[in-house]
């Protein structure tokens, strides 16, 4: 009995995600039959327009259920026609994506430490043809500005700064150009910042105190 609960279980939430990926996806047949391949995932191309393309150490499935599918960073807050977004910690761009397609008007600056993620993140801007609105930096964002030790090689969600080992098997340590909040700021003309997101594996805390009062 017990294994027959556990069969219908993982049946159950199988067809969960499939019909989730069918709902989302336009190329989900493609998708799905690499999954129970095991195999490469195509880029993900979503029904409303968008390229999500990923690379060796990224996980595109978490991100589309994280984003699109429940939508957490969903709060149903029109931007300003004027917007401005920064995007902290943006990996391989689905905030950033999700944000620009559904405010036209919107401008992001969008920081990613990571050499392998950020090479994605600037090929889903170039694919989707956000290049005109979205700016795209390949640097930290710390308590000031210099260098910092980031694991590489590991999940692209996990890549940090923050732990003594790797977060992953085969991870290494590389320096990468790192920047203050009020940096970032400035390159913005000191405008206002309608949404700031960081999501940044342990430094948002650091980011936050580093930053001056106004």
């Amino acid at each position: 009995m017990g294994r027959m609960r556990e069969w219908l279980s993982n049946k159950w939430r199988s067809a969960i995600r499939l019909a989730h990926l069918a709902h989302q996806l336009s190329n989900w047949p493609t998708v799905w039959m690499c999954i129970r391949k095991k195999e490469p995932l195509p880029p993900l191309r979503l029904r409303n327009g968008l390229i999500l393309n990923h690379g060796k150490y990224d996980d595109p499935l978490l991100l589309l259920d994280e984003v699109f599918i429940r939508r957490l960073y969903d709060f149903r807050t029109d931007a300003p026609s004027d917007g401005i977004m920064v995007d902290i910690g943006a990996n391989i761009g689905s905030v950033t994506e999700f944000f620009a397609e559904a405010c036209p008007t919107l401008r992001i600056h969008a920081y990613e430490p990571n050499p392998a993620a950020f090479e994605m993140l600037q090929r889903n801007i170039q694919d989707n043809g956000m290049g005109q609105r979205i700016t795209a930096f390949p640097e930290a964002v710390g308590s000031e500005s210099g260098n910092l030790s980031l694991w590489v090689d590991v999940n692209t969600t996990l890549s940090t700064a923050y732990m003594k080992d790797s977060p992953g098997e085969g991870g290494r340590r590389i320096n990468v150009p790192m920047v203050s909040l009020d940096e970032v700021w400035r390159r913005l003309d000191g405008a206002p910042i309608w949404l700031l997101k960081i999501d940044t594996e342990g430094a948002e805390g650091d980011i936050l105190e580093g930053a001056s009062k106004s």
